[in-house]
């Protein structure tokens, strides 16, 4: 891995950094109030940057009242804070439950492209459902939790009323990767009730400076246009690299065990079960010229074409004969 030659550490202190006033408020919320977890959104297509600000944000906040790094946020053992799966981040959260409060408030969640698991979609799906209403009930724990997905909107409702704030990412080409900075816009989040909306803004802020001519001070203010994330440490990075790497591993190996499993069962069924199965919606085995393909019942059924040669046989048997 190539390390960034302009590279810039996260200031290990949350009053250093140069957004204080958001990381400040994020951390009373989750260590200071009785209800308090904080759910961030971070947004943005393919290499834009949005699970490193996430992993850099995790950092930020990883810190205890002493700043120093370890039990909220372990570069070392990544895989205690960033998850592709909500099953696997839903037992490390049961688990955090049964230590004191004192103990797991302000520890940090990564749920990386939780639109895989967590689709709106799939809204009435069973697990997911579970999960989102886990979310809404685990308040008094005080967790950090970040989610990352391409679009706001791809994941459940229930999920996007818990936000705080939303960074939605620049497109790849404004990652500065000689001064170790994304970009991104910044928008605070707020439900309304009554309305079962949640309402999104950009911070007002007003910041001092020093005219570099006149040496008199100047107050800025307005909008935040842009808000800017240093890239998570190299340890990070690295660490992160080999968990996705592992994850990309067990889903391809979990496939083909599913593949095989529905082959083995395929075996067992009789070709006439076939055969009846294709007859249901014969158009859909058929290829443009209106007749029975062996590739198509091949793929549709998920057999080898030998057997799809005679289902394909027997229901042009059947369809010649209607």
């Amino acid at each position: 891995m190539v390390l960034l030659g302009k590279y810039r550490p996260t200031p290990k202190s949350i009053k250093d950094h140069k957004y204080s006033w958001l990381f400040k408020s994020e951390w009373q919320m989750i260590h200071n109030r009785m209800d308090g977890n904080s759910f961030t959104f971070f947004i943005g297509g393919n290499g834009t940057g949005k699970t490193f600000a996430a992993l850099s944000r995790a950092e930020i906040l990883g810190v205890d009242e002493k700043d120093s790094y370890g039990r909220l946020f372990d570069p070392d053992n990544l895989e205690n804070h960033v998850f592709f799966d909500r099953t696997d981040m839903l037992n490390k959260i049961k688990d955090l439950e049964k230590l004191p409060s004192f103990k797991r408030r302000g520890y940090q969640f990564v749920l990386d492209e939780a639109q895989m698991t967590t689709n709106a979609k799939d809204w009435n799906n069973k697990e997911v459902l579970k999960f989102s209403k886990e979310m809404t009930t685990i308040r008094s724990s005080r967790f950090s939790i970040c989610l990352t997905m391409p679009t706001y909107k791809m994941i459940t409702t229930d999920l996007r009323q818990l936000g705080t704030y939303l960074c939605e990412m620049f497109p790849a080409n404004r990652i500065d990767l000689e001064r170790g900075v994304s970009y991104s816009k910044l928008h605070l989040l707020s439900l309304k009730p009554f309305l079962g909306e949640v309402w999104r803004h950009r911070p007002y802020l007003k910041a001092k400076s020093v005219h570099p001519l006149l040496g008199m001070p100047i107050l800025h203010q307005g909008l935040l246009s842009e808000f800017s994330w240093d890239l998570p440490s190299n340890t990070v990075i690295k660490n992160y690299g080999k968990l996705k790497k592992n994850f990309r591993k067990l889903t391809a190996e979990k496939a083909a065990k599913s593949q095989e499993e529905e082959i083995k069962k395929n075996k067992k069924m009789h070709i006439n079960d076939y055969v009846d199965i294709v007859m249901k919606n014969p158009s859909e085995y058929k290829d443009e010229k209106g007749k029975f393909h062996t590739a198509i019942v091949a793929s549709k059924l998920n057999i080898n074409l030998s057997r799809a040669t005679n289902i394909r046989k027997l229901c042009e048997m059947q369809d010649n004969s209607v």
